[in-house]
């Protein structure tokens, strides 16, 4: 039998709980109208979605031209002459932006209090959706994903994301300190998620740049496989496209 001052104690922190959490009864009907986008996603373009496609003919959103200024117009094409391009090898470094155009698959986790995407590369990105907002200036520094915070307008996520750190992958565009992100993910299909990612950069470029990423369900895949990109045997690159070696056939190490 609880003791009865060991009741009160108990009730007392099953209150507090209560009003800085909520009930569960609570908890379920702020997630109710909260949409489902369980599976496993992956990108529109890269060749898994697309047999037959070779890493070296990607098409990748972001490895567009952004409409830069005649300053970092200059930056980017000084950079192109003398970036080694991505040629049906493997890069294990992407972070934001461009890990929202990689081959990684990715799953959405949902919740009241942010939205979590898993990649399959070990890496995870947070979008708090519980009403805070970027920390100050001071108190914020650059990290390879940002601060995102965000909220639902409907079946839509709105996510705004600053304090990027510059990628060091050749997968994301060249863009200054100041740079912007602004993004509406929504489900434009059954099997179809779009993200129509804004970028904002008033240092380098004229305007603010807007494109579409878009991901399927993958079929044949029911869970995230993490896996280490340094040290995969098992994906030989053959004549521009990913392969599959059986276990039995790897080398010995």
């Amino acid at each position: 039998m609880i003791k009865p001052v060991a009741a009160g104690a108990f009730c007392t922190l099953v209150c507090v709980m209560t009003n800085a959490f909520g009930t569960p009864h609570t908890l379920e009907d702020a997630s109710a109208h909260l949409p489902d986008w369980s599976g496993i996603w992956i990108s529109e373009h890269w060749p898994q979605s697309n047999p037959g496609g070779t890493f070296a003919n990607a098409s990748l959103p972001l490895q567009a031209h952004p409409p830069y200024n005649a300053e970092w117009e200059a930056r980017f094409q000084a950079m192109q002459a003398a970036k080694r391009h991505f040629q049906g090898g493997k890069s294990c470094v992407w972070y934001f932006p461009g890990v929202m155009d990689s081959p990684f698959a990715f799953e959405v986790l949902i919740t009241r209090a942010e939205t979590a995407i898993s990649f399959e590369d070990d890496e995870i990105r947070h979008i708090l959706t519980d009403g805070r907002s970027h920390p100050a200036p001071d108190d914020r520094w650059p990290t390879p994903w940002g601060d995102s915070v965000g909220h639902w307008e409907g079946d839509t996520l709105v996510a705004d994301t600053v304090s990027v750190a510059k990628d060091r992958s050749p997968f994301s565009p060249l863009v200054s300190d100041s740079v912007h992100y602004a993004e509406r993910i929504r489900m434009v299909g059954k099997d179809r998620l779009e993200d129509r990612l804004t970028i904002s950069d008033p240092a380098a470029f004229m305007h603010p740049w807007t494109v579409t990423l878009s991901y399927v369900r993958a079929k044949n895949q029911d869970r995230i496989i993490n896996g280490d990109c340094t040290e995969n045997d098992r994906n030989p690159i053959v004549n521009g496209v990913e392969g599959l070696a059986p276990a039995e056939n790897r080398p010995e190490k």
